[in-house]
């Protein structure tokens, strides 16, 4: 008898940062996967959504179920239709009535940002995730976390959690896309992607580029969303530095995205705080160098592909900037050890590793 696996696919309903790209892309990964698991029968239950949103799936069944959206449709619907299947809920969080009554449950929770940085959250948000992800980490069958240092990180705030975790590393570019070609812009332009917020240290990317588009007239993109907060921050950059400093905004489609990693001379990425980030592991795919923060979890991703910069240090990271641009052997360099970075990570192999996980919590009782 083949093993129930059931997907939450609330993910297909909601925004893409970078939980539903995890999400979406291990979707697409384990319906390849599928074609030679005849001992797996998969389904995809989603809420009501647009026909023209809904994924092509050659070995995973897709099924709209309940009325409901959002978190209500997660935790009065889905168990309803679960059974005793296998849930996998790729996005943080899982029904409480699923956990309660120990259904084998397996959850990917990405990290804990909703304690080291409160303040990015709106009270409701950390009220459900202070009861919900102690929940899961005591009564869900595995928990995959996606790098050995969160790993460590959940460990130490929840002790309790450490014989049900496991870590697995996010993949790197999207299935079927290949190691890109860079075509650098003529003008020395720096790419930033990922949401602009204080705990991806945009104040302090935005300090820097401002500095060196004043200095040097060297061109800074950001790509990803604004929040609310950061509105007013963005129109005080100065008139004469405009042209030097653009905002793309949230970029879904993978055409523009990868045009624009291939034309930068450099990705910055100088974050306080990461999990498994994807776009420093994107950026080294398609042969753009990169500077990242130096932290841990950046460690791990990047390891030696990276010019590492103190994030909390504006000077620093105008100064890696600015070593970047202009020792051309460096950037060859970054570029080479990028390529052979990124080829380690894969949504395959990511996917292969969670399927196993999967099919353990199956196997049991």
């Amino acid at each position: 008898m083949p093993t129930d696996i059931i997907i939450n696919g609330r993910f297909l309903t909601q925004g893409i940062t970078g939980v539903q790209r995890y999400a979406r892309e291990l979707l697409t990964a384990f319906d390849i996967l599928l074609e030679e698991r005849s001992d797996l029968d998969v389904q995809l239950l989603t809420p009501p959504m647009n026909a023209a949103d809904i994924p092509v799936l050659r070995n995973i069944r897709h099924r709209i179920v309940g009325r409901r959206q959002g978190h209500a449709w997660e935790q009065i619907d889905l168990p309803r239709h679960a059974e005793d299947a296998v849930l996998f809920c790729p996005g943080n969080t899982a029904p409480i009535f699923s956990l309660l009554r120990g259904q084998r449950v397996v959850v990917t929770v990405h990290d804990l940002s909703y304690r080291y940085f409160p303040e990015a959250y709106s009270k409701a948000f950390r009220i459900l995730y202070n009861v919900l992800i102690p929940l899961i980490l005591r009564r869900a069958r595995r928990v995959i976390t996606v790098s050995d240092s969160e790993k460590q990180a959940i460990v130490k705030n929840y002790p309790f959690s450490g014989a049900r975790l496991v870590a697995i590393q996010n993949g790197g570019l999207p299935t079927g896309i290949e190691q890109q070609t860079p075509e650098p812009s003529v003008d020395p332009t720096i790419l930033y992607v990922g949401s602009l917020s204080k705990r991806k240290n945009f104040p302090g990317m935005l300090a820097a580029a401002v500095h060196l588009a004043r200095k040097r007239g060297i061109r800074f993109i950001f790509v990803g969303s604004v929040p609310q907060g950061l509105t007013d921050t963005l129109l005080k950059i100065p008139e004469d530095l405009r042209d030097y400093i653009s905002f793309e905004g949230q970029v879904n489609d993978w055409g523009q995205l990868l045009g624009a990693y291939r034309s930068a001379h450099g990705f910055l990425f100088p974050s306080f705080y990461e999990a498994s980030p994807l776009p420093p592991v994107e950026a080294m795919g398609c042969g753009c160098p990169v500077i990242a923060g130096d932290i841990p979890s950046l460690r791990e991703r990047c390891g030696d592909a990276a010019l590492y910069c103190n994030p909390a240090d504006v000077d620093d990271i105008v100064k890696s900037v600015e070593m970047l641009l202009d020792d051309s052997s460096l950037r060859r360099s970054l570029r080479s050890h990028g390529y052979a970075q990124a080829f380690k990570y894969s949504w395959l192999y990511c996917a292969e590793e969670t399927l196993k996980i999967i099919f353990q919590a199956g196997m049991e009782s």
